[in-house]
């Protein structure tokens, strides 16, 4: 019974736990391009994967894919220069189902930096049940690999380093906080500007 009370009080405190985040630099600035003919039809395979301070992968749940994949289809869609395109996301769409010859992978990784702050600070978030804020570092790498006819055209990268705060009395914070894609700010929106002006794939004809 009192192993049962003590499971049920580390649930609620993990439930109630909310989190900040932050990059370390300076976001990318975004640099819309300027439309004048859409690109006519173009597949995006979303990758996410996501490990711990000792390096083991953390296993990603279906909310996070489906957070993953319409938040990357806001993106896409705002950019205003494909008249066609689909999201996929692996782990949770078929991935059989693309053949498209017009193909962008999208690989999104997480690591925990395992440095002193982040172990002394999640000693002490445990010892007192979530109200001394945890601070851990993440390196979040986005690439973007384009390819046409199934051969590999360009490539490109972004790195970044983000401090997440984790603190239960956060809840009452969060209402006055924007939730956003933190990891590579404004890099999903540049990218499919970038793709556009480096004409990387036919317009459409209309």
């Amino acid at each position: 019974m009192k192993f049962l009370k003590f499971a049920m009080t580390i649930l609620l405190i993990s439930t109630l736990n909310q989190c900040i985040t932050y990059l370390k630099k300076e976001i990318p600035a975004y640099n819309p391009a300027k439309i004048e003919k859409k690109i006519s039809n173009v597949d995006f395979v979303l990758f996410y994967k996501s490990f711990n301070a000792i390096g083991e992968k953390f296993p990603v749940s279906e909310a996070v894919h489906k957070a993953n994949k319409q938040a990357f289809t806001d993106i896409i869609a705002g950019c205003k220069c494909i008249s066609k395109f689909n999201v996929y996301v692996d782990g949770l769409d078929d991935l059989s189902k693309v053949n498209n010859k017009n193909l962008v992978n999208i690989e999104v990784t997480s690591r925990v930096k395992p440095n002193s702050a982040f172990f002394i600070t999640t000693t002490l978030h445990v010892i007192t049940a979530g109200l001394f804020p945890l601070f851990a570092e993440f390196n979040g790498k986005t690439e973007f690999i384009a390819f046409s006819q199934g051969k590999e055209i360009k490539r490109y990268s972004y790195e970044n380093d983000v401090v997440e705060v984790r603190q239960l009395l956060l809840i009452f914070a969060m209402p006055f906080t924007q939730r956003s894609y933190i990891t590579n700010q404004n890099v999903p929106d540049n990218f499919v500007n970038d793709i556009y002006r480096d004409k990387l794939y036919s317009f459409d004809s209309n």
